[in-house]
Order: structure tokens, then sequence, then C-alpha cells
């Protein structure tokens, strides 16, 4: 968070030392296990009941979520429906959509939202097809009316998601998310987070032309104050938005919450892990957990 010098695969290997020679390796897991998809805009239409409001799944900047029913394959996925036009033209820029059909069409990972398909809507719209996430988000867990999740499951999301940014970090070329945040980690039916929501991504090395030219992008409270303009991007961006993301998870409060003074999770968090109170940032709902030092490291690493 620009306290301490961190990096993705030190916050893994901090998290989960005696995995990290699983993780360094290359694994099958990570090969896509089957083809992406054009669907006929009229699938996507029946597997969503018309887009109807029974369907839907939420609703965010770029556009709506859909529960869809592919029953000619078998398959339940999530379908966005997003509200930019589809380009046309050399000239014309890349919408979100089209981003993130480029970025996720490039790379596959158990702990990501992965792509399964697009298709273009009559009024030239670009629909992507990812895998359906029936547990909902991070930020519903943490901060819905339901109960809480205890100290195992936050731990055990918090590795994931440090898995999942160094994966996307390794490869060839790196991939920034921009937007790592927790309404963007969805929670998949053996309740283990996965990113989403690749349209702010960047796919490229930071000297590459696209990189340097894209403004800066990302979510208020997550976003790193040293990405004030394109050259000052890096994979540091999307380190310091997890180290924010933690502070999250260990304390159940908002990023940037108003209720609280000062509203800034960082401005209130890091006096005091400083002064040694590490207990007094636990979320109050479920108190300290046992395992003191592990909570220790986990501030500290934020």
């Amino acid at each position: 968070m620009g306290y301490l010098s961190c990096n993705a695969r030190s916050a893994i290997a901090t998290c989960d030392s005696y995995n990290w020679e699983l993780l360094a390796n290359k694994s099958r897991k990570n090969h896509r296990p089957f083809e992406i998809t054009e669907f006929d805009f009229s699938d996507l239409h029946a597997a969503t009941n018309g887009f109807s409001s029974g369907n839907l799944l939420g609703k965010g900047s770029h556009g709506s979520v859909y529960k869809a029913y592919l029953h000619r394959i078998k398959l339940v996925a999530a379908v966005k429906k997003t509200k930019q036009i589809h380009p046309t033209g050399a000239a014309a820029a890349a919408s979100p959509a089209d981003n993130e059909v480029e970025v996720l069409s490039r790379v596959y990972h158990p702990r990501l939202v992965n792509l399964l398909g697009f298709a273009i809507d009559p009024n030239q719209r670009k629909l992507i097809v990812v895998e359906f996430m029936p547990n909902g988000s991070l930020y519903d867990l943490l901060h819905g009316s339901g109960k809480p999740p205890g100290w195992v499951k936050r731990t055990r999301f918090a590795l994931q998601i440090a898995r999942a940014i160094h994966f996307l970090h390794s490869s060839k070329p790196p991939i920034i998310h921009r937007d790592i945040k927790s309404s963007n980690v969805l929670i998949d039916s053996n309740f283990n987070s996965r990113i989403s929501d690749f349209g702010l991504a960047l796919r490229g090395h930071v000297e590459d032309v696209k990189v340097q030219s894209t403004p800066p992008a990302g979510t208020l409270g997550y976003l790193d104050p040293g990405y004030l303009a394109p050259s000052d991007l890096s994979t540091n961006s999307d380190v310091f938005s997890f180290g924010i993301l933690m502070l999250e998870i260990i304390s159940g409060r908002n990023a940037i919450d108003m209720n609280y003074s000062p509203p800034s999770v960082v401005d209130w968090a890091v006096p005091v892990i400083k002064a040694g109170n590490i207990r007094g940032i636990c979320d109050p709902r479920i108190g300290p957990p046992e395992d003191t030092v592990a909570l220790q490291r986990m501030a500290l690493l934020a």
C-alpha cells in the first residue's frame, strides 16, 4: 500500500510460503479445458429468458449481468450485457467489453472468472459469457446482512486473490487488472474466490504504446495514489489495491466509509498497526482469530 515494499509474489509467499513451489510451477489446471464460443444472440436471449428481471444478477457501470441456462450444452453461465456500442472501423477504440474478451481469451486460471464466449446483439453491443459464480461477491459477504465469514475463509480468500494477481502479473505479457476490489471478487460454488471484471485491464508491458496512452482508471479508495498518469502504471498499482482489500477483509470496513472518521480504511488502520495494536483492526463482528501470528502477518503485509 505504499508503506511497505511489496509485490504479488511476495504477498503469496508471505501468506502461504510452503505452497510457493507448487504455485511457481506451471500447472495443467491453467490450461483452458474448452474452446471460446461465439454464441448466437438468439441462444443467449432464450437462455436468459429474454434478459428478464428474474434472471438479473446485478448491474454495474458497464452494463448488466444475467444468469443464463444454456440447455444445449447443459451449462449455467453469466451473460454480461454491455452498454457500449460495438466499435467499427480500424480507428475505433476498444470498449471495455472488447477489452475483456481480448484479455480473457488469452488466459485461463481457476482463480479467475473465466471467459466462455461472446455474442453481438442486433444493436451491435458486445455480450460476454463467463462462468457463473453462485455465491455472490466478496463485498456482499463482508458487508451484507448475513453472517460474516470467519477467519479461515477470510484467509483463504486473501490467499486465492494473491494467487490470481500473481498469475496475471506473471503472464507473458503481464496483465494489470487496474480494478482490484471486493465487488470484483466473486465466490464460486466451492466457496473459493475468483477475480472478475477485466474491462479496465491492460495486457502488455509498461513501455507498450497502448499501456502508456491509456488514462488512469480504477475505483476510489482502492486506487494507487502514485498512479496519476499513464506512465505511472505498473503491477504495483494492483498490489496497492490488494493491500486495501486485505485491510477490508481483516476489518470488515469499506475502503471508504463516510460513517467513520477518518473515512479511509488506510488512514484509520495504518496508525493502529504501527502502534502494535493488530487486534484493534479486526472485524468486531467476529473478533480476533486465535492465531494472532497469522493475523499480524496479514496486517503487516497489507
